[in-house]
C-alpha cells in the first residue's frame, strides 16, 4: 500500500509541474483561439503522455525540466485530438473533462481552428527542448509520425468509418481491426511520448525498441479500460456522457463481456511488464505505471 501511495504522490507532483508549465506556455489573450486553447488544455486530464515523456527522460538520468517543453508539446497534440474528436462530425460530444466541449463553448469553426493551433504550436514547443539539434529533429519526426496519418489520425479514421457496419463482419477480422485501431488511435501517442523523452536524452536504439513494445501494450490496455469506463463508470466522475454505444462504435465491449475485457487488460499489462523487465531494477516505476493504468478499470 505504501508503494502505491508513493507512486500516486509521484504522479501528482508531475501533474502539478506539467500544469504549471502549461499555464505558462499557453498563449494568453481575449481572442477566441488563445482562449479556446487554454480552455481545453487546462480543463484537466491525467497528463499521462507528458508524464511518460518525463519518465523516459528521468530513466536515463535527466531532469524533468530538460524535457518539459516536449512533454507539454505532446499534451498539446493530445488535447487537439480530443477537441476534434468531440466535434459533431466525429463523436458529437457535449462534455469533456466535466465541462462543455470546445465547440459547445466557442462554436465549431473556432474549435477546429483551436485544434489546428494546438497541433501547430506543439512543434514550436518541441524546438525549445534542452537537447542537441539532431535529437530535437528526431523527436519532432517521432511526434509527426505517431500522431499523423500513419498513427493516431489513422486510428481515428478507422474508428470513425467503422460505425454501424462492425456487426456485419467476421469476429476474427473484427478483433484484428479493433486491435489495430487501439494501437493507432491510443497507443501511438503513448509510444511517441516514451520515445521522445528517451531520444532527447540520446537513448540507444535497443532502449527505444523496449519503450515501443512497452508503450504499445500499456496503450492497448489503456484503451480497453476507457472502453469499459465509457459504459460502466459514473458519468459525473468520468467527466463525459460516454458516446460509444450511442454512435454504434466498434469497441472492446462490442466483442467481449466486461469480464473478458478485464482479462485482456491483465494480459496486456503482463506483456508490458515483461517487455520492460529487461531494464532490471530500474523498470519498477514503469511496472507501477502499468498497474496504475489497470487499476482505473476497477
Amino acid at each position: 500500500m505504501k508503494k502505491k501511495i508513493e507512486f500516486e504522490e509521484y504522479l501528482s507532483r508531475k501533474v502539478e509541474y506539467v500544469n504549471l508549465v502549461l499555464r505558462k506556455v499557453l498563449p494568453k489573450g481575449n481572442s477566441t483561439i488563445p482562449e479556446g486553447m487554454r480552455y481545453s488544455v487546462l480543463a484537466g486530464g491525467k497528463r499521462l503522455r507528458p508524464i511518460l515523456v518525463i519518465l523516459a527522460a528521468e530513466f536515463f538520468g535527466a531532469k524533468a525540466r530538460d524535457v518539459i517543453y516536449a512533454a507539454c508539446a505532446v499534451e498539446y497534440v493530445h488535447t487537439y485530438s480530443l477537441v476534434h474528436d468531440d466535434l459533431p462530425a466525429m463523436d458529437n460530444d457535449d462534455l469533456r473533462r466535466g465541462v462543455l466541449t470546445n465547440h459547445k463553448k466557442f462554436g465549431e469553426a473556432s474549435a477546429i481552428l483551436c485544434g489546428d493551433a494546438l497541433l501547430t504550436e506543439s512543434f514550436n514547443l518541441m524546438t525549445k527542448s534542452k537537447s542537441s539539434e539532431k535529437n530535437i529533429n528526431e523527436a519532432i519526426r517521432i511526434l509527426a509520425d505517431y500522431s499523423g496519418y500513419k498513427g493516431m489520425i489513422a486510428g481515428q479514421a478507422e474508428d470513425a468509418t467503422q460505425i454501424g457496419v462492425w456487426n456485419c463482419v467476421n469476429k476474427t477480422l473484427l478483433e484484428e481491426r479493433l486491435k489495430s485501431t487501439h494501437i493507432q488511435k491510443t497507443a501511438a501517442l503513448i509510444i511517441a511520448s516514451l520515445k521522445i523523452g528517451a531520444i532527447l536524452i540520446g537513448a540507444d536504439k535497443k532502449s527505444l525498441k523496449v519503450f515501443e513494445n512497452y508503450g504499445e501494450n500499456i496503450g492497448i490496455a489503456f484503451q480497453i479500460v476507457d472502453d469499459i469506463l465509457d459504459v460502466y463508470a459514473d458519468k459525473k466522475l468520468l467527466g463525459k456522457k460516454g458516446s460509444d454505444i450511442k454512435n454504434n462504435k466498434l469497441t472492446t465491449l462490442s466483442l467481449y463481456t466486461k469480464q473478458e475485457a478485464e482479462k485482456k487488460i491483465e494480459e496486456y499489462v503482463k506483456k508490458a511488464k515483461r517487455s520492460i523487465a529487461v531494464f532490471g531494477e530500474k523498470s519498477k516505476i514503469f511496472v507501477e505505471l502499468a498497474d496504475y493504468i489497470k487499476g482505473r478499470a476497477y
